[in-house]
C-alpha cells in the first residue's frame, strides 16, 4: 500500500507541473503555423537525386530552348534564365533558331506570360523541397520573378505539394482558376517586374 501512494503521490507532483514553466507561470499558449516560410536553417534542402531531376526537368519547360541557366541555387531555390537571342546564339551557337522565330515564339499568345507564371508554379508543384523560384526573361525588356512557396500558395489557396499526387485538384484549382490570360495578366502586374 505504501509503494502505490508513493507512486501516486510522486505521479502527482509530476503532472502537476505539466503546462507551468519553471516560474511556475502558466506556459503561453500555442501559436498557429503562419505560412510564413521557415527560416533556411530550417528548410529542407533538395537531396542530390531532385537536383539531378530538376535539371533534366527544367529544359522542357515553356520556352526551354531558350533557357541558359537551370540552376539550385541555397539548397532549395531555383534561379531560370531565359535568353534574348543574341545572348542564346552565344550560349548555344548549334541552335538552328533564327531571330525571327524567337520573335514568334515570346510574341505569340501570352507567351512570355504562361513562362513567368504557369512554370514557376508548376516547378513548386513538382518539387516539394523548392522554396523560392527565380525567374528572368529577356525578350524586349528584362522580365523578373522571384517567388517563394509560402506567397503563391497562400495567393493560389492551395498546398502545391498536394496537388503533386492530385491530378484533379491541380486541373480544379489551379489550371481552371488560374492558367487562364486574364489571372496570368493579373499575377504578372503583382509578381513580374520589367524593366
Amino acid at each position: 500500500m505504501k509503494k502505490t501512494s508513493i507512486l501516486a503521490l510522486s505521479l502527482g507532483i509530476v503532472l502537476s507541473g505539466c503546462g507551468t514553466t519553471p516560474n511556475n507561470t502558466p506556459a503561453p499558449a500555442a501559436t498557429t503555423t503562419s505560412s510564413a516560410p521557415a527560416p533556411a536553417s530550417e528548410q529542407k534542402a533538395m537531396s542530390a537525386e531532385e537536383v539531378s531531376r530538376f535539371k533534366e526537368y527544367a529544359p522542357n519547360l515553356k520556352g526551354g530552348p531558350f533557357i541558359t541557366e537551370a540552376e539550385i541555387v541555397n539548397q532549395n531555390e531555383a534561379v531560370i534564365t531565359y535568353a534574348d537571342f543574341a545572348t542564346l546564339k552565344k550560349a548555344k551557337p548549334e541552335t538552328g533558331m533564327t531571330e525571327a522565330d524567337a520573335k514568334n515564339y515570346w510574341e505569340s499568345g501570352d507567351a512570355i506570360n504562361k513562362a513567368l507564371m504557369e512554370e514557376p508554379i508548376l516547378l513548386l508543384k513538382e518539387f516539394p523541397e523548392l522554396q523560392k523560384v527565380k525567374v528572368t526573361l529577356n525578350h524586349g525588356k528584362k522580365y523578373t520573378t522571384e517567388i517563394d512557396r509560402a506567397t503563391i500558395e497562400d495567393y493560389l489557396k492551395v498546398n502545391l505539394a498536394e496537388t503533386k499526387t492530385d491530378k484533379d485538384k491541380w486541373r480544379n484549382e489551379i489550371v481552371n482558376k488560374f492558367f487562364t490570360k486574364e489571372e496570368r495578366a493579373k499575377y504578372i502586374d503583382k509578381f513580374v517586374k520589367a524593366e
